[in-house]
């Protein structure tokens, strides 16, 4: 059941909150991946190994580096913009991104035999689930959810342009800022977790823009569902198929949601 609930929950956090990135961003490839955010909860998870904290305070060091990564990753994009802060958010996570994994190939480095177990959570899945961690994302998840809800009306006005956003007293930098941050906590709690799952909040949502068409807040829900469920069945898949070896979660979702890619970015239009 903890396995189970874990893998349900953070299948429908990842999903909604990668169409939450898209959505604001406008760009089909935003994920916490290409964001930094599962990098920066990596390298907090490592660095509260490194200097000895209880593995209780790990989670945590690993959601506050998370938000942190956001904040870092925002001001650099309000330095590099010039007139396309959103087109430079998502250069700016994959900078900071790719320097977090080099500091935290660092960390192992200095001290391989402590940070080994750290590795694990570059291969995110949930055969360590536990219900007091299902209790930990179920209230930041709805809270998420909630607000996320609230704000639908407003983010609605994104998808016809900013100028007309702006034009009915929408404060579109405010907006987007709230959203991605709203978006940022609940991946990081997940992650924290977790370890790094990708690929899920990326192709769930594509796939149900371009196969249902539904307004925002439908395919807010068909995220949730189908993203739940997509990772109940990773965990499951990767359980059985060569047991008693398990295969992590996000290694089954990147075989499968790789040639998903491939093919959705191979029918693109023009």
């Amino acid at each position: 059941m903890p396995r189970m609930s874990e893998a349900l929950l953070a299948g429908i956090g990842l999903s909604i909150a990668g169409q939450m990135f898209q959505t604001v961003l406008n760009n089909p490839l935003a994920d916490s991946l290409t964001l930094g955010l599962a990098s920066g909860s990596v390298l907090g998870a490592g660095v509260a190994v490194f200097i000895g904290l209880s593995s209780l305070f790990i989670p945590l060091a690993s959601m506050v580096a998370s938000i942190v990564t956001l904040v870092i990753v925002l001001v650099l994009t309000s330095v590099m913009s010039k007139g396309y802060p959103m087109r430079a958010l998502i250069l700016s996570g994959i900078m900071i991104g790719a320097l977090f994994n080099a500091f935290l190939y660092l960390l192992i480095l200095l001290d391989e035999r402590r940070l080994k177990n750290i590795v694990m959570y570059m291969f995110g899945g949930f055969s360590a689930a536990e219900m007091r961690e299902v209790a930990v994302i179920t209230p930041v998840l709805a809270v998420c959810l909630v607000l996320l809800i609230l704000l639908l009306p407003q983010i609605k006005l994104l998808q016809v342009g900013t100028l007309k956003a702006q034009s009915l007293s929408i404060n579109v930098p405010v907006l987007m800022y709230s959203v991605l941050a709203i978006a940022s906590i609940m991946t990081a709690v997940i992650i924290s977790y977790t370890g790094i799952i990708g690929f899920i909040g990326m192709i769930v949502p594509q796939l149900i823009r371009r196969t249902y068409a539904v307004k925002l807040g439908g395919q807010m829900l068909l995220n949730g569902m189908i993203g739940g469920t997509v990772m109940v069945l990773a965990d499951s898949l990767g359980a059985q198929l060569i047991a008693p070896t398990e295969i992590p979660a996000s290694i089954i979702l990147a075989l499968l949601g790789i040639p998903v890619l491939g093919y959705l970015i191979a029918t693109q239009p023009r």
